[in-house]
């Protein structure tokens, strides 16, 4: 009867603190969410850099091989306002709602619900060389280079548009 105590005892322990590292863990990180949460998360992405401060860019970016990545801030320890990635040196990789690659990338770096929103988000308008879409949960907007790719929350993309006029 002792031991079977110790072994229910030491397996509830174990998923307690299954259950808390999952918890603190963020599975994403998206806009409108505070850059801590944003920093933390990237730590667990193996496709993502560290990311540092960027007092000049008012945000948190970083490069790993051909990938960059940022996340605008409204302020040091503020809430993330959009973040992008920009992939150098692949001509086949291009930030297009029908490009398979660029779609598997968002899919491995945030997951697939956000990688399907920005699949089935719809065209809304052009201003300059960037193109911005909507889906169901985020805006996004990508540059008609096709190398760069951002996320925006949905209810800033009229100003998003307005900003890049």
């Amino acid at each position: 009867m002792h031991k079977s105590y110790k072994f229910n005892y030491l397996f509830n322990a174990t998923l307690s603190a299954i259950a808390v590292i999952l918890a603190v863990t963020p599975a994403n990180a998206l806009p409108e969410q505070n850059i801590s949460t944003v920093v933390k998360w990237a730590k667990t992405r193996p496709q993502l850099p560290t990311l540092r401060y960027n007092s000049e860019a008012h945000g948190y970016e970083g490069t790993k091989g051909k990938l960059y990545f940022y996340a605008d801030i409204t302020s040091q320890n503020g809430t993330v306002t959009k973040e992008g990635i920009t992939v150098s040196g692949d001509d086949r990789l291009k930030f297009t709602t029908k490009n398979i690659k660029a779609v598997k990338l968002l899919q491995n770096i945030y997951n697939s619900n956000i990688a399907n929103d920005f699949q089935k988000s719809g065209y809304v308008t052009k201003v300059g060389r960037d193109q911005f879409y909507r889906g169901q949960k985020f805006a996004y907007l990508h540059h008609c280079s096709g190398a760069g790719w951002v996320i925006i929350s949905d209810n800033s993309l009229e100003k998003s548009a307005r900003t890049y006029k």
